[in-house]
């Protein structure tokens, strides 16, 4: 019996480090968007963040400090908003010593349709002078007066319409919130009641 000869192929390839491939999807609000194909579908903002990496996993005193984080899988992108970007990535001004984050009061709340609901916004290990901007991830549920307000004595406030000044949907919406001048994040939940229920 003879012996059979395989051929190997090979191919080279060469990495272009000038470009970048990122793979992103839509969220539910995004697809929705895209869907109605009237030019309401406009990409105005996006963030990054590494909810996969364990920092735990770094050993200052390994040889190669960072080789269990760096080796850890890479999540697919989901579009589901309420488990995305858990942690995002932010960039603290020069010279900051500690992490600033943003207190919220309440946390989250309940509110019956038509409603609209205060949430008082402040900073924790920094300062925030040029205030906080915010962002409803459905407007449909809930729309906020102002997307930016300055801090009086410390504590900036939204107001976040619900029912039929919003979109007349009810849900579960987010409401994201950013410190202008730290970067700290903070989300806010709110459940809005559907129209004649309590």
């Amino acid at each position: 019996m003879g012996k059979r000869s395989r051929k190997r192929r090979y191919t080279i390839a060469f990495l272009d480090s000038t470009t970048s491939i990122i793979d992103a999807i839509l969220t539910n609000k995004g697809r929705e968007l895209l869907a109605k194909n009237d030019g309401s579908f406009q990409i105005t903002k996006f963030a990054f963040g590494d909810d996969e990496i364990d920092y735990q996993l770094f050993d200052a005193s390994a040889s190669d400090p960072d080789a269990d984080v760096n080796n850890l899988p890479i999540l697919e992108p989901v579009s589901n908003e309420s488990v995305a970007l858990n942690y995002r990535l932010i960039t603290l001004p020069q010279g900051s010593l500690k992490i600033s984050k943003l207190a919220l009061s309440p946390a989250e709340a309940t509110a019956n349709f038509g409603d609209t609901v205060r949430l008082d916004v402040s900073t924790e290990n920094g300062e925030d002078p040029q205030g906080y901007s915010a962002i409803s991830r459905d407007t449909d549920i809930s729309r906020l007066d102002s997307t930016k307000t300055i801090p009086e004595d410390g504590i900036a406030t939204f107001f976040i319409s619900t029912g039929l000044n919003a979109g007349s949907k009810s849900g579960t919406v987010k409401v994201d919130v950013t410190g202008v001048n730290t970067g700290a994040r903070a989300t806010f939940s709110l459940t809005v009641s559907a129209s004649g229920t309590t």
